[in-house]
C-alpha cells in the first residue's frame, strides 16, 4: 500500500474510533490488513500534522488539525486556484503545472477525491500528471480543473 492510501485510512480512522496511542494506529490497520510500524505511523502523524485533543473522559486523542477537517474538494478548490500555472490535455492525459512545492500536496488532495474518472496521478515538485480512463474524462476533468482556476 502506497503512502496516500494509508494516510487516508489514517484520517478515515481519527473520525471513527478514537484513537489514543501510535500504537493503536498500529493495531487498527493490522485489523484491516495493511501491516505498518510504529515508526512508520510517527512519520505519518507528523506529515500529517495531527493533533492530539482531550477527550470527554479526560483522556487524549488523535485529531486531523482543523485545516485539515474541510472536505477535500473545498482545500483543493483554495490551493489549486492560487498554485495553479498551467495544464494541457493530450487524449486521456492531463499535464499540470503549479508553482514550485505545491504539485505534491495537490495530487494527494486530487487522489482523496477518489474521481471514479481518473486511472492514476503521478506528481513532483511542480507538476501533475493525471491519467484519466477516456479521453471524454480527461475534457471533462480538464474543464473542471480550468474553472477552479479562475
Amino acid at each position: 500500500m502506497h503512502k496516500g492510501q494509508r494516510q487516508a485510512q489514517i484520517r478515515r480512522l481519527i473520525t471513527e474510533t478514537v484513537i489514543e496511542r501510535q500504537e493503536d494506529f498500529v493495531s487498527a490497520l493490522a485489523a484491516e490488513g495493511v501491516p505498518v510500524t510504529q515508526a512508520t505511523i510517527s512519520r505519518d502523524i507528523k506529515e500529517m500534522q495531527l493533533v492530539k485533543v482531550p477527550t470527554t473522559a479526560g483522556h487524549y486523542r488523535y485529531s486531523l488539525p482543523p485545516e485539515t477537517q474541510l472536505p477535500p474538494l473545498a482545500k483543493l478548490q483554495r490551493t489549486f486556484a492560487s498554485a495553479y500555472l498551467a495544464g494541457d490535455r493530450q487524449n486521456e492525459m492531463l499535464a499540470l503545472r503549479f508553482q514550485p512545492g505545491t504539485a505534491p500536496a495537490i495530487g494527494d488532495l486530487i487522489d482523496q477525491l477518489a474521481d471514479p474518472r481518473i486511472f492514476t496521478t503521478v506528481s513532483n515538485d511542480a507538476k501533475i500528471l493525471i491519467v484519466c480512463k477516456t479521453p471524454a474524462d480527461a475534457q471533462a476533468l480538464f474543464a473542471e480543473f480550468e474553472q477552479i482556476s479562475r
